[in-house]
Formats: structure tokens, C-alpha cells, sequence
């Protein structure tokens, strides 16, 4: 029960704000995600003043990231009965809910007055719900919605708001927090009425397994915990007819009894994580946070603009040198993984690190379409938390890019990449927006690359051979049929920071290491001089770029590196013709540096070719720029015959 307790105390330390933010005990939600809802004005004396739509939520068609209507969720009251109702029979809302239950029809508009006149002449409610109620005792609701000439249905919500008079401000009931408190105060005193003294300690109020108080009990408990699996629960209704409870026990609280309290807690908190640190992929979302904080603990996945921010909202100091520079010079990479390693060691993080703090990370997902289920769960000292997060930046940290929107340009940094990167890299691309089977793919990718982060476990072989063979094919990597240089480029990266983990213990830095003789980073470092080298000429001979001779053949190149190096090193001739600078240099020099035999083994290569190709690509760009802004800076000397350079390309 521990996950349920650190649930119910997080939000017991922080309910005050939890409460004014929307996530109050014994309430739910709506969106105006796909429900019509209609907000209705009253006066004080319960008149009607006007009504009107509330806009549907719209996302942009260009990035589904992005609402054009911003989604908004609005606090509704409610009863175990009314949120778990199902068939015509269900049980009415207390005060909102959809138009069949409030128009003057039927049981379920007789269900739904009296409750709410028994709201009303509590001692509990407040002055809008007696206002609310003096307005549908009217039995007009139908009739002003039509004159208001506004476009509803009996699935449509209707929400109240109440002028409270003059110098009082006009009250949006759904985010009063008057109304929230007596809502959850007069529900519990309902409960408590229903008691009978001799059933104690069977079904109505009896031992809470979570906290181990006696408390109200419950046999319904919430759902809505996520808006992609509206309908599912963690905790399973205990029905007679389901047998949930058979086998061993007569009754459900003979199993396992949980009360009212500890129930709307823990469900109320993990809508708040979920809702605020949730990571989303179709059902599954996974959160991380701090026991007893509301803060959000550092991001586990960093490829986004809000990186940077982020960390710095959590009183990280980690500007470098490199950070600095990265205005000026797009190729230069911020550290991320040094940056944070920072952070975690330095004073300032040591200031906010609590000593006993420790932190969650959970995953949650749908087993049926009414059952969700706790897929994931770790918890673990803070420090040990940042620490594991520091450690994976580090040790699969590689070059990357993210899209800055302000600056409408790609910003590099060092450190892990995203894990939807990583998907794609293993997986490809989903063959479409709705795509169930990559979804199905991407739930069960994300708990394994979790289990690397915290537990330890080893990057999967499977992803990294994955991820390497699929970079080996660049002319599989395309969009709208031809070659994508910018997806190679990105899935390349993705797939070194993978093989640089997965032979952790070999040290691989994230730049050409001279003196490493490995067969397959030598020949990975030649393919990249090769491609450099036809790259260069085909600029310096004037000719449109196409896909390199290496891009085209390093799939065969892997497989059989020395046959296909003869190939390509044929193809090379006529551009060693046209342009002969650093890229052929380097050729030689790489082709000298094999151990005796090496070169000409028939086996394939395995990933670190690629860690080789990167490197020389890089080194080669390296010093071509550095030449050419050196050349720059003394041009001044060139019409004088005192500077001249053919070969920094």
C-alpha cells in the first residue's frame, strides 16, 4: 500500500493549494474536449440573465501539441453513485450536469431537485447553490435555452454561474472553493447519516488498509484519472456480480477495504501529477515527483525547447562557456550532462536538496478498457533520483538538436536523446497519426528505457542493433521519396548515443580520438572522410549535391567493409581529381593506422563504425572552419600571395 500512502500524504500536505487549483475531494472534472457545454448566468433572487457556449478545445492541425481553443477542465460535484452510474437509471450529479438530467422530465429530473433541495436547505450550502436551486425549482431551464436560441442536446452540460449583488464579484461556481468545501463537508455528513450503528466495521465504516484509521468507506471509487482512458480505475469496483472478491472471501470487505477519504486523496493527487508532470503516449502516461512536494522534479526526457528553462526554474546554475557561445556559433553544443552533473554537486543544488525528500517515478496504463493498472513503479531518494538522471546523460549522452520556435533554428546540446527519438531511431516512424500498434510499440519501449534510467539494467541489444542497421540504410530514411538528410543526421546521433551506452565501459568521447585503433571505428572514421571528401568536391566542381557513394553504399560497407571500401575508393578517384584537402589526407593516415590483418577481415562491422563516421565527419568540418576563419581574418594578405590555401576543404 505504500504507493497509495505516499499518494494521500502528498496531497494532505499540499490540499489547501491542491484545492484552490482545481482538485478538490468528492469532485471530478469535464473538458470542453468533446462535450457541448452551456454556462449559465443567474441573479441572486435565482432569475435568469443570459447563457452561452463554451467553445470546444481545437488543436492545430499543424502541431497537435498546440490548441488553438485552449482546453479547460471544469470542477463538478459528485456522488460515488453519480460517477460510476451507467444505464437509464443512473443517478444524477448533485449540482452541473448534462441537460437529459436537468430538464423537467421524468425520475431523473425528480432524482436530481430533490438531492439538490436537500443541498439547499443544509446548513452546508452556500448562497449559489440556494440560488441555484430557487432557479430550477422554476422548471424553466428548457425554455430560456431555447429563447437564448443557443444549439444543445440532452448529452449537453449546463454549468452555473450566480451575481451575488452589487460589490460582490460574479461567482463561477465550478472554481469556488466556498462551494468546494461545502460540497465535501455536506457529503460526508450524508455518508455518516446513512450508518447504522450495528453495521460498523462490515460495509460502512470500517479499518482503512492505506492509512489504518477507521474511516467512511467506499465501494466506488474515481475514475477520470487521465483524459485518453476516461473510463478506467485503478481500483476496481468490489460488485456482487463481477466476483472480483470470489475464491477466498464472502464479502468484499472481507478482502481488502479502503476508505472514502484515503480514496478521494490518493485519486485527486494523481490527477494533479498526471494533469501537471504527466509524459503521455496514448493511454500510458508516466510521472515523476517528490513525496510530500508539488514542484516538478528535474524532466526526465530533454528534447524540447523548455530544457534550459526548465532547469533553470529549479535554481540550476550550469551556464558554460559553451552555453554562452551558442548565440554565435549554431555548431557549438551546451553540455547537458556536464551542466547538470554541475548542478547536482554544487552548492546551489545542495541548498534545496532535502535530506530525507525522496521521489517517485510511476508508470500507469490501461490493462482494459475500464481497468488501469500501475505498470511501472520506483521509489528512491531524491538524490539518488538526480543522480540516476545525471548518470544517464551522462553515459548516453551524444550530440543533438532541438527546434528553438523563437529563433526558428536548431539549438545543439550534449546529453541523452529524447526516448521518442530513441523509438523512432529503433522503431521508424508511425505509418500514421493513428497508428495503434506503434502506440502498443512506443507503451512498452518506454517502460524498458525507464528500467535503464533507475534500475540499472542495460540498454536492450535489440534497440541498438536496431538502431544502427536502420542508420546503415540512409536511402531507407527519406521524406516525400527522397533521400531526409536532417532525419539521417538525427536518427545517426540517436544511434550513437546508444551504441556509446552500450559499450559504456570502452569510454567512447564525443570527439575523434586519434589513438583509438578499433578495426571498426577505423573504418567507420574512413567512410566518413570518403563522404566528406565527395561532399567538398561536389561543391568545389560547381555540381548540384547529390546522396554521397558512401551514403550509398554503407549499408553493403557494414556488412563487408573491405570489398565495399575498394568500390567506394574507386568512385573516389575522379573527385580526389577534382579536390584533394583534409578529407584525403585523412584517408591515408586512417588506412595506415590498422593492425596487421585488420583491414582486409571479411567480418562486418558492428555500431562503433558509426561512433567513426561521426567523428570524422565532425573533425574534418572542424578544421575546414577553422581554416576558413583563419583565411578570413587575414584576407587582408591574400592579394599579396602571403596566404593562400587550397585545401581546407
Amino acid at each position: 500500500m505504500s504507493v497509495w500512502l505516499k499518494l494521500c500524504e502528498s496531497y494532505e500536505k499540499h490540499a489547501e493549494i491542491l484545492n484552490k487549483s482545481g482538485y478538490p475531494l468528492s469532485f471530478t472534472s469535464i473538458t470542453n474536449s468533446a462535450k457541448d457545454i452551456i454556462d449559465i448566468t443567474l441573479d441572486i433572487n435565482g432569475n435568469f440573465i443570459k447563457a452561452g457556449i463554451i467553445d470546444k478545445a481545437k488543436k492545430d492541425k499543424k502541431d497537435p501539441n498546440k490548441f488553438i481553443v485552449p482546453l479547460k477542465s471544469f470542477n463538478i460535484p459528485v456522488t460515488e453513485n453519480s460517477l460510476s452510474r451507467t444505464g437509464n437509471n443512473a443517478t444524477p450529479h448533485p449540482i452541473f450536469d448534462q441537460y437529459k438530467y436537468l430538464k423537467d422530465e421524468g425520475k431523473k429530473f425528480v432524482d436530481y431537485i430533490s438531492a439538490l433541495k436537500k443541498f439547499a436547505d443544509s446548513e452546508f450550502a452556500p448562497t449559489q447553490v440556494k440560488v441555484i436551486y430557487k432557479y430550477m425549482s422554476k422548471r424553466s431551464l428548457g425554455q430560456d435555452l431555447r429563447q437564448s436560441k443557443l444549439k444543445f442536446d440532452d448529452d449537453t452540460y449546463i454549468l452555473f454561474e450566480v451575481e451575488l449583488g452589487v460589490g460582490n464579484p460574479q461567482t463561477k461556481v465550478w472554481e469556488d472553493v466556498t462551494f468546494f468545501n461545502a460540497w465535501h463537508d455536506y457529503y460526508l455528513a450524508l455518508k455518516q447519516e446513512h450508518i447504522d450503528p450495528k453495521q460498523i466495521g462490515k460495509n460502512l465504516k470500517t479499518i482503512d488498509y492505506i492509512s489504518g484509521t477507521i474511516q467512511l468507506t467506499t465501494s466506488s471509487h474515481p475514475k477520470k484519472l487521465t483524459n485518453s482512458s476516461a473510463n478506467a480505475k485503478i481500483i476496481s469496483e468490489k460488485d456482487k456480480h463481477g466476483f472480483k472478491y470470489r475464491g477466498k472471501f464472502e464479502t468484499f470487505d472481507q478482502s481488502i477495504s479502503i476508505g472514502y477519504i484515503s480514496s478521494q486523496k490518493l485519486h485527486q493527487f494523481l490527477r494533479y501529477i498526471i494533469s501537471e508532470h504527466g509524459f503521455h503516449c496514448g493511454s500510458q502516461v508516466i510521472v515523476s515527483y517528490t513525496i510530500g512536494s508539488i514542484e516538478k522534479t528535474i524532466p526526465l526526457h530533454t528534447d524540447s525547447k523548455n530544457t534550459f528553462q526548465e532547469l533553470k526554474s529549479n535554481n540550476f546554475d550550469f551556464e558554460t562557456e559553451q552555453d554562452k557561445r551558442i548565440a554565435l556559433r549554431a555548431e557549438t553544443g551546451f553540455d547537458y550532462a556536464k551542466a547538470l552533473n554541475k548542478a547536482l554537486c554544487g552548492g546551489s543544488h545542495k541548498k534545496i536538496l532535502r535530506q530525507h525528500a525522496r521521489t517517485v517515478v510511476l508508470a500507469l496504463d490501461t490493462a482494459t478498457e475500464g481497468r488501469l493498472s500501475l505498470t511501472f513503479y520506483r521509489e528512491m531518494a531524491e538524490v539518488e533520483y538526480l543522480e540516476s538522471i545525471a548518470n544517464w546523460h551522462e553515459s548516453c549522452k551524444w550530440h543533438n538538436v532541438f527546434w528553438d520556435e523563437n529563433d526558428k533554428r536548431y539549438i545543439p546540446f550534449i546529453g541523452a536523446p529524447h526516448s521518442d527519438r530513441i523509438i523512432e531511431a529503433v522503431y521508424g516512424k508511425p505509418r500514421g497519426v493513428k497508428d495503434e500498434s506503434y502506440v502498443k510499440i512506443k507503451k512498452s519501449a518506454r517502460k524498458r528505457l525507464l528500467a535503464c534510467i533507475f534500475n540499472g539494467s542495460m540498454i536492450p541489444r535489440d534497440y541498438v542493433r536496431a538502431a544502427v542497421r536502420r542508420v546503415s540504410n540512409p536511402l531507407g530514411i527519406t521524406k516525400n521519396g527522397k533521400f531526409d538528410e536532417t532525419t539521417f543526421q538525427q536518427m545517426l546521433s540517436v544511434a550513437c548515443a546508444l551504441v556509446r551506452k552500450f559499450h559504456e565501459k570502452e569510454d567512447y568521447k564525443l570527439t575523434i580520438e586519434r589513438d583509438r585503433y578499433d578495426r571498426n571505428y577505423l573504418y567507420g572514421r574512413l567512410l566518413g572522410a570518403a563522404d566528406m571528401l565527395e561532399e567538398y568536391a561536389q561543391r568545389k566542381g560547381g555540381k548540384a549535391q547529390r546522396v554521397t557513394n558512401a551514403l550509398r553504399f554503407m549499408n553493403a560497407f557494414s556488412q563487408r567493409p573491405f570489398k565495399t571500401w575498394g568500390i567506394i575508393h574507386e568512385k573516389l578517384i575522379p573527385y580526389m581529381m577534382i579536390h584533394r584537402g583534409i578529407a584525403f589526407y585523412e584517408i591515408e593516415q586512417i588506412k595506415e593506422m590498422f593492425k596487421p590483418g585488420e583491414f582486409e577481415k571479411p567480418d562486418p562491422l558492428n555500431g562503433l563504425y558509426l561512433i567513426g563516421y561521426y567523428h570524422e565527419r565532425a573533425e574534418i568540418f572542424r578544421i575546414a572552419s577553422a581554416k576558413s576563419n583563419n583565411q578570413n581574418s587575414n584576407n587582408q594578405h591574400v592579394n599579396n600571395g602571403e596566404y593562400n590555401d587550397e585545401s581546407d576543404q
